[in-house]
């Protein structure tokens, strides 16, 4: 008879170790699934923060041009308002309407309404 306890208390004294070890198991991959729903989160902010940037070079690459045509329409007597007007439309009709580059056509227009003393009639930051 004792041989039948002694082997019971081994049997069981292994279930109880299994029995930890799948806990410890199960806590590790709770552990793990929230890791992964934080990394996909930060991959996607990371996503959308890289796709910001990019917007706002383009923001900053049409205002460096619409500083530009101004500089190139100045004479000693003030700005040539009709030729600052035509580097602006070039330059609107150069801009692609689809892509990241589009973003310049808010800006080109809202900046060149700026220079010529005209209130913006759109937000550049749209």
């Amino acid at each position: 008879m004792r041989d039948t306890s002694a082997q019971e208390l081994l049997l069981l004294s292994a279930l109880q170790e299994c029995r930890i070890q799948l806990e410890a198991a199960q806590r590790d991959e709770a552990s793990r699934a929230v890791m992964r729903r934080e990394l996909d989160d930060a991959l996607r902010r990371a996503e959308a923060l890289a796709a910001e940037v990019v917007l706002e070079r383009e923001r900053t690459e049409a205002v460096r041009l619409v500083l530009s045509a101004a500089v190139m329409s100045l004479w000693r007597f003030g700005l040539r308002r009709r030729l600052f007007r035509a580097r602006i439309v070039r330059l609107g009709r150069q801009t692609p309407d689809s892509g990241p580059e589009a973003a310049r056509h808010a800006v080109l227009l809202a900046e060149a309404r700026r220079v010529l003393g005209a209130a913006p009639s759109v937000d550049p930051s749209a």
